[in-house]
């Protein structure tokens, strides 16, 4: 068996099988899916039935008791992390001498659990928890529990609900009216909303440039993420060909603007967010989705895959036993960013060692996914530049409400044509976080109209933790 990299320090554990030992045992069904080991140690059967039945999409805490309810079975992140939070539950249970099983919601769940990890008591230094690691161990010991019920091998569990009816206005039809129900647990440690902040722009050229000075091709991926706002495992997972090899192939799509304004449009379907539909060369086949690329950085990438790239691969050859071998090799290498010293591939996780590296001198904060956020508010910004007369008018009429609103609703279509098709995946709720940089920036209150009030009636009430 291979054991996670990410194990506790404590008796209970998380281990990930070898896929092949368990397909070649008729197991491959659940050959993907982590496991968790006990004090003895020992395989956990009921935790582990659990982490099946919810992988495979057989139960959810949303559907469940309903008849003929699908349910698509959760990222592998997702089950990374419910695999690790309920072992934390566990752990915790039989630390303080406790039946995982029969635990009570208040008492057990709330005043102890919850409670134990936001004092600090349950912690591994001793500091309390932040509310939403806090919540989220919860929320899975809750889906623990309720699943039990749902076998037989517990009474029932009630889990005490709120819920909250707002009246906001229609974003289909101008002046009507609508409502929406917002239900949450009742007990949650309240999270502060994150505000968006980042590093001065000089500092953050600053450090692009160290990154670059070091490893060109480290730089290079800097900058497709910085570009492109591309996740890390999106950046790691980048083929080849994922920007044709021809240029005369290359799907530009505005051909009439200056070279250094054009861009490339491409599809990414390798470790991009959602289900996933199989692996391919270590990598998860999820949504396919298209973003646009910078023409400059387009011919940067083929430079590179043309001259710097076949040394790395080169290097990589070396190490083969023979002209078979290297042959093999070679094929299997579909990834573009290789490493110069190694000729391996860059994964997600080297991506964020070189980021944050004490070396390039990584200003506080800053981060691959940070970096995403970065390029949405700037593009954000630099659209609101070119309404010069709306900006004006927010400037000098700062608390005229058909002004605010015409403002809101411009930087929310943006937001919605452009940087969520860039992004391809943005929530009402960083949406928000967008428009109050902006809001924080300009120095006005973008939240003045019914249309945003939802938001600040949310905030007291976090929308339960699901899949």
């Amino acid at each position: 068996m291979e054991i996670s990299k990410h194990i506790t320090e404590y008796p209970f554990r998380v281990v990930y099988p070898t896929q092949e030992f368990l397909e070649e045992r008729g197991f491959g069904r659940v050959a993907h899916l982590p496991f968790i080991m006990d004090s003895r140690p020992g395989y956990h059967r009921i935790a582990n039935q659990f982490l099946i039945d919810v992988g495979l999409g057989e139960w959810s805490a949303r559907t469940r008791g309903l008849e003929h309810a699908s349910t698509m079975p959760p990222t592998k992140t997702t089950i990374h992390d419910y695999a690790h939070w309920l072992t934390n539950y566990l752990e915790y249970c039989h630390c303080r001498g406790k039946d995982p099983l029969k635990a009570d919601y208040k008492i057990d769940l709330i005043q102890g659990y919850q409670g134990e990890m936001s004092n600090g008591s349950w912690s591994r230094d001793n500091t309390g928890l932040a509310a939403k690691t806090v919540n989220s161990r919860v929320a899975v010991a809750c889906m623990y529990l309720q699943w039990a019920v749902d076998k037989g091998l517990r009474e029932p569990f009630h889990i005490p609900k709120v819920r909250k009816t707002f009246v906001v206005d229609s974003r289909e039809s101008s002046g009507a009216r609508t409502t929406k129900t917002v239900e949450a647990r009742r007990g949650k440690v309240r999270e502060s909303k994150r505000r968006l902040g980042f590093p001065d722009e000089i500092r953050i050229g600053a450090w692009l440039s160290r990154v670059r000075d070091k490893c060109g091709v480290e730089g290079l991926i800097a900058e497709l993420i910085l570009e492109t706002a591309v996740r890390r495992a999106e950046a790691a997972a980048w083929r080849i060909d994922t920007l044709p090899l021809d240029p005369a192939e290359w799907n530009v799509v505005n051909q009439n603007r200056p070279i250094e304004h054009q861009a490339v449009c491409v599809k990414l379907r390798f470790e991009t967010k959602g289900h996933g539909h199989g692996d391919d060369h270590g990598d998860k086949i999820g949504p396919e989705g298209d973003i646009l690329l910078p023409m400059p950085l387009a011919l940067k990438l083929h430079d590179y895959r043309q001259k710097v790239r076949p040394k790395a691969l080169t290097i990589a050859l070396r190490k083969s036993k023979s002209v078979r071998e290297a042959k093999i090799l070679r094929n299997n290498t579909v990834h573009l960013f290789l490493d110069p010293t190694s000729g391996e591939r860059f994964t997600g996780q080297k991506i964020y060692d070189f980021w944050t590296r004490k070396s390039a001198e990584c200003p506080r904060g800053w981060s691959p996914h940070l970096a995403r956020d970065f390029w949405a508010c700037s593009t954000l910004w630099k659209h609101l530049e070119t309404q010069k007369d709306l900006l004006e008018s927010v400037v000098n009429n700062k608390l005229d409400p058909s002004v605010l609103k015409v403002l809101a609703l411009d930087l929310e279509g943006f937001i919605q044509l452009t940087i969520q098709r860039q992004l391809r995946h943005v929530s009402r709720e960083t949406t928000m976080l967008y428009l109050q940089w902006v809001s924080d920036r300009l120095g006005v209150n973008l939240n003045f109209h019914e249309n945003y009030m939802q938001q600040l009636c949310e905030e007291e009430i976090d929308v339960e933790y699901g899949e």
